[in-house]
């Protein structure tokens, strides 16, 4: 399977040999919207400095699907930290921006929608509260399969640095079929061209599968060592032929680069600053 891509920071065209239709996709990512009422009391005063530093990202990502709504596109993805924390008030406001848009809206959560400052806890604590999420994901939290005009969107929730077991195998059975394949996820796959700025922003590289992430820094981002599944995860993405594209965001900038022969991983620079990206996959 052929495949072509040519990409700025705001869009990309992607040339997919076999594809009878061309699909276009808004890609949108960690707009953290920080919303809270008394629905959700206990949480107030922890988050009470956050939405008064992120006031107005809601109208930020609004105005997003108001352009969305305008420009039809095919579907919207939504990778990933798009409310700051999982409060009622946050999800409910991104869901009826959301609800504005008629087409398919895909959505996987990033390590912000399921966390509450100041509340220890990863895979314990972001399955808790999944189902605050529901409204976003409709059920299907962990993984998913979306076939949209001929090319299969797979979503994976990577949002604790490490892919399980089983979303692992979903991903290899899916990919077995020889679609197209696009993947959603929150956090990025390691690759030497985006380890370098990673480092600079961060201090740490805080991607999937890093060789050279040592567990001081692993422990500080609340992750240990990459776990046996996590690691055949990103072999897979590296060796398969018909994977498209990853699309992708958490580290708030741009970046485009090839993970293997023929797919490209796109990070989305963040929403909270009106930024997304126009897809279009075309027929080659």
């Amino acid at each position: 399977m052929r495949m072509t891509h040519k990409w700025t920071d705001e869009t990309a065209t992607i040339c997919i040999e076999g594809l009878d239709e061309t699909v276009r996709m808004l890609h949108i990512t960690d707009s953290h919207i920080a919303l809270i009422d008394d629905r959700d009391a206990e949480h107030i005063e922890a988050c009470q400095g956050a939405c008064e530093r992120f006031a107005s990202r809601e109208q930020i990502f609004d105005k997003l699907m108001e352009e969305a709504k305008e420009s039809s596109p095919d579907l919207v993805a939504l990778t990933g930290d798009m409310v700051h924390f999982p409060s009622q008030a946050g999800v409910e406001t991104l869901a009826k921006s959301i609800d504005k848009v008629d087409v398919p809206v895909l959505y996987t959560s990033g390590n912000h929608d399921w966390h509450y400052p100041g509340v220890e806890g990863r895979g314990e604590l972001r399955e808790e509260w999944w189902g605050a999420l529901a409204p976003l994901h409709h059920g299907q939290a962990a993984y998913a399969r979306h076939e949209i005009g001929g090319i299969q969107f797979l979503l994976v929730d990577d949002s604790i640095y490490q892919v399980d077991e089983e979303q692992t195998a979903f991903v290899t059975t899916h990919l077995a079929n020889g679609m197209p394949t696009v993947l959603l996820t929150h956090i990025p796959v390691s690759l030497p061209t985006l380890r370098e700025p990673t480092l600079e922003r961060f201090e740490n590289p805080i991607l999937i599968a890093d060789p050279d992430w040592g567990p001081e820094g692993r422990d500080q981002w609340g992750t240990g060592e990459d776990l046996p599944p996590t690691l055949e995860f990103a072999r897979t993405l590296v060796r398969v032929e018909n994977l498209v594209a990853i699309f992708c965001g958490h580290i708030h900038f741009a970046h485009a680069d090839s993970i293997n022969l023929n797919a490209v991983q796109y990070v989305g620079a963040p929403g909270f600053d009106a930024n997304s990206r126009l897809v279009e996959f075309r027929p080659l």
